[in-house]
């Protein structure tokens, strides 16, 4: 086992079970409607979120309930750790020219955020870990934002593809 690549992990990854407990704590039943979603019981959920268990937790019931819960923890878990960030397209259907330019204020407007974020921390020199975990989600916001509003006008002003 000591010879063993760097890049080899543990079966399930601990942030991967940190999402999707994240996931299930967004569903208003929490557990037990995670289990209903699943169709399986609440103790066949805990036994597969457990660190060293036997069992894991497929991909696939981590991806359906990320779809129930409305929300992207399972993504955004994977795109960190790949060294990238999740950027959710927003629906080209419901949007109209205001909603584009508002889209590019709030980026520059979260720019200006991780921008704050920056200069505090860079003040006595040195970057702490805790400055650099919110420096890290300043800029994911941002980048988000600017993704949102390329990804709308891409859609909404070039020529489709066919």
């Amino acid at each position: 086992m000591g010879n063993e690549p760097k890049w080899k992990v543990e079966r399930q990854p601990s942030w991967l079970v940190k999402a999707v407990r994240k996931t299930i704590a967004g569903l208003a039943g929490g557990y037990s409607e995670a289990a209903e979603i699943l169709d399986v019981t609440e103790d066949a959920i805990h036994n597969r979120l457990r660190s060293g268990g036997d069992q894991i937790f497929p991909f696939g019931w981590s991806m359906l309930l990320q779809r129930a819960s409305g929300n992207h923890d399972v993504a955004n878990a994977v795109a960190k750790v790949s060294g990238g960030v999740f950027v959710p397209l927003p629906d080209v259907e419901l949007v109209d020219y205001g909603d584009i330019n508002q889209r590019l204020l709030e980026a520059i407007e979260q720019i200006t955020r991780y921008s704050q974020q920056v200069r505090a921390a860079i003040e006595d020199g040195v970057v702490e870990p805790h400055e650099r975990e919110v420096i890290d989600e300043e800029l994911h916001r941002a980048i988000t934002k600017l993704q949102e509003h390329t990804t709308l006008v891409y859609k909404v002003f070039c020529a489709s593809e066919k």
